[in-house]
């Protein structure tokens, strides 16, 4: 099975486990988000896409399906200047992550962790617990432009 399979696999597994239906609407934003997982989507595309799929559907719904798939970790939400974004979960093992985001648009490279070293000097005393790291700007596409 290959890696991108394996993590939809764990997305809907996760589901399951938290005995949350599945239901096409949110395999369909699943899918949405899968296809584009490198990227933070807007939550208005998504909107878009999804009531385009399926016309009863409301921005309502789209948007409590998003926020209880980020409650399960299986999708992450962001703010951006133009709008609240959601982006497929990069790993469901590991909470600690570093990215560069893209903030014209929305595309996510994971990072290696950086040395913790100097924060640990920083804070001697502290526990620190999870790392999170990201790095805001412009990729090379939105760079040329």
């Amino acid at each position: 099975m290959k890696q991108a399979e394996k993590t939809y696999t764990e997305a809907i597994d996760v589901l399951k486990k938290d005995n949350v239906r599945i239901t096409k609407q949110r395999t369909s934003l699943l899918d949405m988000l899968f296809q584009k997982r490198d990227y933070y989507v807007p939550i208005t595309e998504i909107d878009h896409k999804l009531r385009q799929q399926y016309s009863r559907m409301s921005y309502d719904t789209v948007y409590r399906n998003v926020e209880m798939l980020e409650d399960l970790h299986v999708v992450e939400t962001r703010m951006f200047n133009n709008g609240l974004r959601a982006k497929y979960q990069c790993d469901f093992k590991h909470i600690n992550h570093s990215h560069f985001i893209c903030e014209n648009c929305g595309r996510v490279v994971e990072l290696t962790e950086p040395s913790i070293d100097s924060v640990k000097a920083q804070v001697s005393n502290f526990k620190i617990e999870t790392q999170n790291y990201e790095v805001m700007g412009l990729c090379d596409k939105c760079n040329r432009k």
